[in-house]
C-alpha cells in the first residue's frame, strides 16, 4: 500500500487516540485570549498576545506524540516513522489552526493603519510549534509516553524563548522596526533545525 494511503488511513485512529485534554484547554485560553484583548489592538498588544499563543501551543503540542500503545504496536506492518509523522502533522496542523483564530480576531481589531506582520508572526508560530514538538519527540524516543515528558518539553521550550529576551540581539522585533526583516531571515534559517531533529526522533526505534 502507498505510504500516502498508509497516513490517510492513520489519520482518524490517530486523531481519537491523541489526548486533546492539554491542547484543548490552550486553545480556548488562547482564543479567549485574543477576545479578551479589546478592540483597537495596537501592535505592541498583538505581538504579546500571537506570540504567548504560538509558545503556548508549541508548549503543548509534544502531548499529540505520547503513544502509549508504541511497545504493543512496535511489531505492526505501518512503521514507527510514520505512526509518529503522522502525529506530528496532526499536531502541527492544529496548533496552526488555533493560532490562525486567535491572530484573525486580533487582526481584525487592530489599530487602522496598524502593520499586521502576518507572514512573520506566522513563521514564528511554525518555529516554535515545530521546536516544541521537537523536544517532545526526543525525549518520547527515549523515555517512552509518560505525560511529565511532555511537560519537559514544554519546560525547555519556555527556556528556550526566555534565553532569547538575553540575546544580544533583537529576536522579537515588531512590524515596521528596521530590524524585522533580517530578524525573520534568520527565523526562516532556524526553521529547519527541529524539522531535522523530528526526522531523527521520529525514526523506526530499531535504527
Amino acid at each position: 500500500m502507498p505510504l500516502t494511503r498508509v497516513s490517510l488511513s492513520l489519520f482518524r485512529p490517530v486523531v481519537r487516540a491523541v489526548d486533546w485534554v492539554p491542547f484543548a484547554g490552550v486553545a480556548v485560553a488562547a482564543v479567549g485570549l485574543a477576545v479578551a484583548t479589546g478592540g483597537d489592538v495596537r501592535p505592541f498588544n498583538l505581538a504579546a498576545t500571537v506570540r504567548l499563543t504560538a509558545l503556548l501551543l508549541g508548549a503543548t503540542a509534544g502531548f499529540a506524540l505520547l503513544d502509549p500503545a508504541a511497545a504493543a504496536t512496535a511489531a505492526t506492518p505501518v512503521p514507527r516513522w510514520i505512526r509518529q509523522w503522522t502525529r506530528t502533522l496532526v499536531a502541527f496542523g492544529a496548533s496552526l489552526a488555533v493560532w490562525a483564530v486567535a491572530f484573525t480576531v486580533l487582526a481584525v481589531r487592530s489599530a487602522k493603519g496598524a502593520q499586521l506582520g502576518t507572514g512573520g508572526y506566522l513563521l514564528e508560530a511554525c518555529v516554535c510549534v515545530a521546536a516544541g514538538l521537537a523536544v517532545t519527540a526526543v525525549l518520547a524516543r527515549s523515555r517512552g509516553a509518560d505525560r511529565s515528558i511532555a511537560m519537559t518539553g514544554a519546560a525547555v521550550l519556555f527556556a528556550l524563548a526566555a534565553a532569547t529576551l538575553f540575546y544580544p540581539g533583537r529576536v522579537w522585533p515588531l512590524p515596521g522596526e528596521p530590524d524585522w526583516a533580517p530578524v525573520h531571515l534568520a527565523w526562516l534559517v532556524v526553521l529547519p533545525l527541529p524539522v531535522l531533529v523530528l526526522a531523527h526522533a521520529n525514526r523506526d526505534t530499531r535504527r
